[in-house]
């Protein structure tokens, strides 16, 4: 999951995570993540939104969720939501 996450943000190239939250439910297998990233305003400067859906087909061991990126200018809001149960 983290190696995923990571690779996002090397694609937007966010320079800087400022906060990240985390939340896992054992009684239903949801999770959820939110983070804030930074970007310099020399690197890009966006507004927007960017919805990213889970492969129709996972490799093996590939975790499978969903992400929302909210774009503000330098400032970008990700939000991660999944389930375990899916991966099976």
């Amino acid at each position: 999951m983290v190696r995923k996450v990571l690779d996002v943000f090397r694609k937007q190239k966010f320079n800087v995570i400022i906060m990240s939250f985390r939340f896992d439910s054992e009684q239903n297998g949801k999770w959820w993540e939110l983070m804030l990233g930074w970007k310099w305003p020399h690197q890009g400067f966006t507004i927007g939104y960017d919805l990213v859906e889970p492969n129709d087909q996972p490799q093996e061991n590939e975790m499978t969720y969903y992400t929302c990126l909210l774009y503000l200018g330098c400032l970008s809001i990700i939000y991660n939501f999944g389930n375990h149960d899916w991966d099976e």
